[in-house]
C-alpha cells in the first residue's frame, strides 16, 4: 500500500510540475508580447520624429536659397519685391509665370528678378514638402520672415484628430528666437488642421 501511494503521489507531482511549466510559458510569452509592442510604439515614434526633422531640414535649405537671392538682389528687396502674403491654400495651387531672368539671359528689372527668385522659392516648396506653401514678410530695414508650411498627417493628438498649428501672436512675436515664434502660423496664412509652420528671420541686410 505504500508503495503505490508514492507512485500515485509521484504521478501527481509531476502534473503538478507540467502545469507550472505551461503557465510558466504562457506569462513569458505575454511579457515578450508587451516588449514587441513597445518596441514597435518606438520605431513609429523615431519615423514620425525623422520625418519632422528632414522636413524643418528642408525647409532651411530653400529659405536659405531664397535668402542669397535677396542679398543679390537688395533693390528689389528694398522695394518690396520679395513680399507674398498669400494664404496657405492659395500658396499651395498658386503657378506664378516666369520671366526667365536667370536662364534665357533677358535683360530684367530687379522687380522681374525678384519675382523670378520668388516664383522658384515657392515652386520648391510645393514640391519638396507634402502641400507646401510659403509667405516673405518684413522689409531688409527691420528684417525679413519667411514661413514655410507643410502638411503633416502625422500631425495628431491622442485621440488621433489633426490638430491646429498655434497662430502667431504680439506676444509670441516679440522674441523670433523662441521655438514658439519659429513654430507659429501667421493668422494671415489660415492653416487648415494637420499644417505645420516653419518661420526664419532674416537678419537686416541694410543699415
Amino acid at each position: 500500500m505504500n508503495i503505490r501511494l508514492k507512485r500515485a503521489s509521484g504521478r501527481s507531482n509531476r502534473r503538478i510540475q507540467n502545469g507550472a511549466t505551461l503557465i510558466e510559458a504562457l506569462v513569458s510569452i505575454l511579457i515578450m508580447s508587451i516588449g514587441l509592442l513597445g518596441i514597435a510604439g518606438l520605431q513609429l515614434n523615431a519615423l514620425s520624429y525623422q520625418k519632422n526633422a528632414w522636413s524643418t531640414h528642408r525647409v532651411a535649405e530653400i529659405t536659405n536659397d531664397l535668402a542669397e537671392r535677396i542679398l543679390a538682389n537688395p533693390t528689389g528687396a528694398k522695394n518690396g519685391n520679395y513680399t507674398y502674403t498669400a494664404d496657405y491654400a492659395t500658396g499651395k495651387a498658386a503657378t506664378p509665370a516666369t520671366n526667365n531672368c536667370r536662364t534665357s539671359g533677358a535683360t530684367c528689372s530687379t522687380a522681374q528678378i525678384a519675382a523670378d527668385d520668388l516664383r522658384d522659392f515657392l515652386l520648391k516648396a510645393q514640391t519638396s514638402l507634402p502641400g507646401g506653401a510659403a509667405q516673405v514678410t518684413g522689409t531688409p530695414a527691420t528684417g525679413m520672415v519667411v514661413t514655410t508650411m507643410f502638411a503633416d498627417k502625422e500631425f495628431v493628438d491622442t485621440t488621433g484628430a489633426l490638430q491646429t498649428s498655434t497662430t502667431c501672436t504680439t506676444a509670441i512675436n516679440a522674441s523670433t528666437s523662441d521655438m514658439a515664434w519659429r513654430n507659429c502660423c501667421p493668422p494671415a496664412a489660415n492653416v487648415p488642421a494637420g499644417v505645420r509652420c516653419r518661420r526664419f528671420n532674416l537678419v537686416p541686410i541694410e543699415p
